[in-house]
């Protein structure tokens, strides 16, 4: 199962932590990206991981990068590190997307370091919007039913 080519299924469920990690770093701007290569190279993997050498990153594209960093961490210490790499950016949106199509929050969904009432929201990485005014502050309890006429 060396050479699988999933390529075409871009709307498919089946998509591997490499091709959530490739449309991650695809998402970087030239200028991101290039910070995303630099802090790359600075970063220190945990022991038994070697960083990747500079020389192999200067001129990486996202392909070559997502390849580079699957080949040096394999695919699930590779979306951890790409995921630290992007909050050390504050990019934190896409690290937190990254880590939720993934399935790896980074330390667990529950150890969320500051809390706020719309992360209760976001449940098990569903995309669909929610809009605030969907639940007014006014009347929170009573909406729920309105609709609904059980007489």
């Amino acid at each position: 199962m060396h050479g699988v080519k999933n390529t075409t299924g871009r709307a498919s469920m089946g998509k591997t932590l490499r091709d959530h990690l490739f449309d991650t770093i695809r998402e970087l701007g030239k200028s991101d990206l290039k910070t995303f290569k630099d802090k790359l190279n600075n970063f220190q993997p945990k022991e038994g991981y070697n960083p990747i050498r500079w020389g192999e990153l200067e001129k990486a594209d996202a392909v070559e990068i997502t390849r580079l960093l699957v080949s040096y961490y394999k695919e699930d210490y590779a979306v951890e590190v790409a995921g630290k790499v992007l909050e050390d950016m504050d990019k934190k949106n896409l690290a937190h997307n990254l880590f939720q199509a993934t399935g790896k929050a980074s330390g667990g969904a529950q150890q969320t370091p500051a809390p706020t009432s719309s992360t209760q929201t976001r449940v098990t990485g569903i995309a669909a919007p929610m809009p605030r005014e969907h639940r007014p502050d006014s009347s929170r309890a009573g909406d729920s039913g309105d609709e609904i006429d059980l007489r």
